[in-house]
């Protein structure tokens, strides 16, 4: 039973006792009146007083229920409009009345934004974990360029002053001036700003900037996505770097053999004493040629990962063995000590043994290549807790220091003319390096002008083996 109902039942308790009261009171009256003739004629005027009170009562009363009544049954409809649902008598607090009602509209709509504040923080959370684990900075700016967000990518590839930035002033924060300018222009202009810079900071990358104004009048801001491109660009220019030296390298070897071929065309072929040697230098060409190329495809193979290697516990005495075999003549005919220092004990590694013989090989084939006559190579391994060491020592020119960062790149020599007169391809010491992190191991050299070289490979030490 709600408000309203209480009010008319004590409304009309309180007018009943009105016509009680009137009714005994007209008795009354009317015996004390039975022999004065005009009793009568005072009953009548009373009974009508007393109706119209009641009449006058009902009616203020009903007024008033109805005054207090219809603001908080509007109340009531706007807070169900606001709930976006409709109250059953369930919903309803105590009696199901306006104030159940309302009360009932009250708590519903107080659940709901539970649930709603629920949803938000845990979008804002999900939304919070995608932006710091993205690799792309993502920076958003307000209209007078108070930071409204960034994540941490945009804090490390800006070099933020502070790592509480949100709510300053973004020339506070960093000094990156084209991002200052490109966030001024996207706030006049609707299409995005598309621009490449270098960041500020200690660590030089290149950034690539994409900024876009947020929709709505007025702008609310301007959201900025940093890419680093450091990588790539460098791997561009490693590429372009790849094709001119590939051209150049190709174009030496053929440009002989057009020559030499040109040659015997133009009447060397009948010079007995001379035509032989045209024809062996032109040999000599193709072959170096031949190497080239299968270098080239065996590096692109790997670095590629389409090389098939087959992992294998391998010797490394059978390793050093075919190495003496395979270069002890050429070390004999240069008048160069190739010395291999067996292990004292048995010793083996967890690699592919062709590409294995080969990293040795590579090493051994340039250290003689380099070494003049008389001096010497060693050649020896050495065991480790988890890897086993082949070490590759000269005895000749060696490497000028700001060299060897760069001895490991394809194509790359220290001596161009000299190495060109020897033969070399400048891609050995490159497929050492690249078989050698293929095999899960590393390559390193240590090198003084005028006393030789030593390089080490560290290859993974056999589980199995000793």
């Amino acid at each position: 039973m709600g408000f309203g109902q209480w009010f008319y039942r004590l409304f009309f308790l309180f007018a009943g006792l009105i016509v009680v009261h009137v009714l005994v009171t007209t008795a009354f009256l009317s015996a004390g009146m039975a022999g004065d003739a005009s009793g009568s004629q005072h009953l009548w005027p009373l009974l009508l007083v007393a109706g119209l009170s009641i009449a006058v009562g009902g009616g203020v009363t009903w007024f008033a229920v109805r005054q207090m009544m219809r603001p908080l049954a509007d109340l009531s409809r706007h807070v169900r409009s606001l709930s976006g649902t409709a109250i059953d008598p369930s919903d309803a607090v105590g009696n199901y009345d306006e104030l159940g009602a309302l009360a009932g509209a009250f708590d519903r709509m107080q659940r709901d934004l539970a649930d709603r504040r629920d949803q938000i923080e845990g979008h804002a959370e999900r939304l919070q974990t995608v932006l710091s684990s993205m690799a792309e900075g993502v920076l958003a700016v307000g209209p007078d360029k108070s930071i409204l967000l960034a994540n941490d990518a945009a804090r490390q590839l800006l070099d933020f002053a502070t790592p509480n930035a949100q709510g300053r002033s973004l020339l506070a924060v960093t000094r990156a001036r084209p991002v200052h300018e490109a966030i001024t222009h996207a706030l006049a202009s609707p299409s995005p700003i598309i621009q490449e810079f270098d960041s500020p900071g200690p660590t030089r990358r290149k950034l690539a900037l994409r900024a876009k104004r947020l929709p709505g009048d007025p702008c609310p801001g301007v959201v900025v996505v940093l890419h680093d491109m450091t990588e790539l660009r460098r791997l561009e220019s490693l590429r372009r770097e790849l094709v001119a030296n590939v051209s150049h390298e190709l174009k030496t070897p053929l440009a002989a053999i057009k020559g030499y071929a040109e040659t015997l065309r133009l009447g060397a072929i009948n010079d007995q004493e001379h035509n032989l040697h045209f024809v062996r230098r032109i040999e000599e060409q193709a072959d170096r040629l031949h190497k080239m190329i299968l270098d080239i495809l065996q590096i692109a193979r790997v670095e590629s990962g389409q090389e098939s290697f087959e992992f294998d516990d391998v010797a490394v005495a059978d390793l050093l063995q075919r190495c003496s075999d395979q270069f002890t003549a050429a070390a004999t005919a240069k008048q160069i000590e190739l010395a291999i220092e067996s292990p004292d004990r048995p010793l083996s590694i967890y690699a592919d043994e062709e590409g294995a013989q080969t990293i040795l090989s590579n090493l051994v084939d340039n250290a003689i290549k380099y070494t003049p006559s008389g001096g010497r190579v060693r050649v020896r391994a050495l065991g480790q807790e988890a890897f086993i060491v082949l070490e590759v020592t000269d005895t000749g020119a060696g490497i000028p220091q700001q060299h060897l960062e760069r001895i490991f790149e394809r194509f790359y020599r220290v001596d161009r003319a000299r190495s060109s007169e020897l033969g070399s391809t400048g891609l050995g010491l490159s497929i050492v390096k690249h078989l050698a992190q293929a095999f899960g191991g590393n390559v390193s050299v240590d090198s003084q002008p005028g006393r030789g070289s030593t390089f080490r490979v560290e290859l993974p030490r056999s589980a199995a083996g000793p």
